[in-house]
């Protein structure tokens, strides 16, 4: 039997490897943020309390897992994933800063450890983003 090489896909450019690390990053950050939330929530929750709670934890579980799966493949050359996570993440940096002014306005204290959570993941999103674009992830991706 003849041997054949494996066929693999060319390594991606830093710039796309710093963007994976980014948002990788962005991830840890925001599980870290969530379980900080849960861990210095004070208020005796009812069942129903519970119940929405535990709902909003599996859907932002689902959606940091769909986080890190994009950005596993964005990182194979997928520019489907490139384009998905920067809408996602988009969308996500600027509900997060929007969201933070709202309440700074509005006089609601979210408390200084969520608030900074909350801006360093947006801000590892936008850099992760702008990464994603640079003009040798854009050569990688055609």
């Amino acid at each position: 039997m003849p041997y054949r090489a494996a066929v693999t896909s060319p390594a991606p450019p830093a710039p796309v490897q710093r963007s994976f690390v980014l948002w990788i990053a962005a991830v840890v950050v925001g599980l870290v943020g969530s379980a900080f939330s849960l861990a210095t929530t004070t208020a005796a929750p009812t069942a129903g309390a519970a119940a929405g709670g535990f709902v909003g934890v599996v859907i932002g579980l689902l959606f940091l897992a769909a986080i890190v799966f994009c950005a596993l493949r964005m990182r194979q050359g997928e520019n489907w994933a490139r384009l998905t996570l920067t809408v996602l993440g988009g969308v996500s940096a600027v509900f997060t800063v929007l969201g933070v002014l709202l309440t700074a306005g509005l006089g609601i204290s979210l408390g200084a450890v969520s608030t900074i959570v909350s801006l360093v993941q947006a801000a590892l999103i936008v850099a992760a983003i702008l990464f994603a674009f640079q003009a040798p992830a854009n050569a990688y991706f055609r």
